[in-house]
């Protein structure tokens, strides 16, 4: 089974006794969660039919039977009483932040989310943060030309705010050479925006590179 860098980096962070995936998909993640004895058990959760099949084949494969069930469920409204951990990647950030709205009520103190969004992860930041998810650590992946924040958080019921800073470029994040990387190139882009601005509209844009400026010499 290969798993994906950005699989492996989610892995990495995830730790406690029963992990629900939604929208799993091939339910890689679960299984290399397994393989490291990360977790105990786990419920593979998607909305699709299809997906949930490929799912069930591939715990097949692998004998994993016993430690894994399968739902096909939307959301994390009725997972069972038994999970601790919560896997959400795959997606962007805005169907992250509906799928906590429409399932909030359902969330225990205590347990611990892992996000790695598509796309505009400031705006799960930003969310979670006023929701009372405290983000313990982030990391930032490359993949295909593409980079990607994971984050692990735990659910404590207690709004508190962020820097710009952090909802932007991340909170606690690891400063590893793919998170220079990364700011060196959000710092490549945003010069080129700048450059192309009339200068009576830069401000904005002047103040997120004066952010990366900051943020990379920190890193």
């Amino acid at each position: 089974m290969a798993v994906s860098k950005r699989l492996q980096a989610i892995v990495s962070l995830i730790e406690g006794h029963c992990l629900a995936d939604i929208g799993c998909d091939h339910g890689y993640v679960i299984m290399e969660a397994l393989r490291q004895k990360r977790i105990q058990k786990a419920y593979a959760c998607d909305v699709a039919p299809r997906p949930l099949d490929n799912a069930k084949r591939n715990i097949h494969l692998h004998h994993l039977e016993e430690q894994v069930t399968c739902l096909l469920m939307d959301g994390i409204k009725e997972l069972p009483s038994d999970v601790d951990s919560i896997v959400i990647a795959g997606m962007g950030a805005s169907l992250m932040i509906d799928i906590l709205e429409q399932g909030k009520s359902h969330i225990k103190k205590g347990i611990h989310f892992y996000f790695c969004p598509h796309k505009d992860a400031s705006l799960l930041r930003e969310y979670v943060s006023k929701q009372g998810f405290r983000i313990e650590q982030e990391c930032v992946v490359e993949e295909d030309g593409h980079f990607y924040p994971i984050m692990k958080l735990v659910y404590t019921n207690t709004p508190y705010s962020l820097t710009q800073s952090e909802i932007l470029y991340g909170v606690s994040c690891r400063k590893d050479t793919t998170y220079s990387l990364f700011l060196q190139k959000e710092q490549e882009k945003w010069k080129q925006i700048v450059a192309h601005m009339p200068k009576h509209k830069r401000t904005e844009a002047n103040q997120r590179l004066q952010i990366l400026e900051n943020m990379r010499r920190q890193s």
